[in-house]
C-alpha cells in the first residue's frame, strides 16, 4: 500500500536521515561518557551515605539521554532501516541500504543511474526508498 505523505512530512523524515550518523556518533559519545565518567571519588562509606548516589545518578542521566529527541531520530531511522530490504539476500539488502542513504543525503550528487544497484529497477529502488521514509514518519508519529 503506498501512502502519499504531505511535503513537510517529507522532508522532516528527510533530514532525520541526512542527520542520522551524526546523531548516532553524538548519542553513542554521549552514552560512553556516562557510563565511563568517574564522580565522587571522595565518597566515605557509612551507613549514613547513599553508596548507590553516583550509579542512580548515571542511570538517571542515560535514561534522560534514551529518551531525548535525537535518540528518538536514530531509533526511528535504524528501525526503518532493519525492514528495508528484509526481503533480499544479505549483500543486496546492505547495497540496497548505503544506495538509499547516499540517494535521500545527496540525490543530486547520487542519482538511480550513478549508484550502481543493478539489482533493481529505477522503480523499485525509489519505491523502496519512500518506504524508508515512510517508516521513519510512522515511527517518529508523524503518520499513522
Amino acid at each position: 500500500m503506498k501512502i502519499k505523505l504531505p511535503p513537510d512530512v517529507q522532508r522532516i523524515c528527510e533530514e532525520v536521515i541526512r542527520g542520522y550518523e551524526r546523531r548516532r556518533e553524538d548519542y553513542e559519545q554521549k552514552r560512553l561518557d556516562i557510563i565511563y565518567t568517574v564522580s565522587g571519588n571522595n565518597v566515605e562509606f557509612s551507613p549514613n551515605n547513599n553508596i548507590s548516589a553516583p550509579t542512580q545518578a548515571k542511570a538517571e542521566r542515560l535514561e534522560k539521554l534514551e529518551n531525548s529527541m535525537n535518540v528518538r531520530f536514530v531509533r526511528a531511522v535504524e528501525q526503518s532501516l532493519a525492514v528495508l530490504g528484509s526481503d533480499l539476500p544479505r549483500d543486496s539488502r546492505e547495497r540496497l541500504r548505503t544506495a538509499v542513504i547516499l540517494n535521500i543525503e545527496n540525490n543530486k550528487e547520487y542519482p538511480y543511474e550513478v549508484l550502481g544497484i543493478d539489482d533493481f529497477s529505477r522503480r523499485e529502488f525509489y519505491r523502496r526508498r519512500s518506504q524508508l521514509i515512510q517508516g521513519v514518519a510512522m515511527y517518529l508519529g508523524l503518520i499513522e
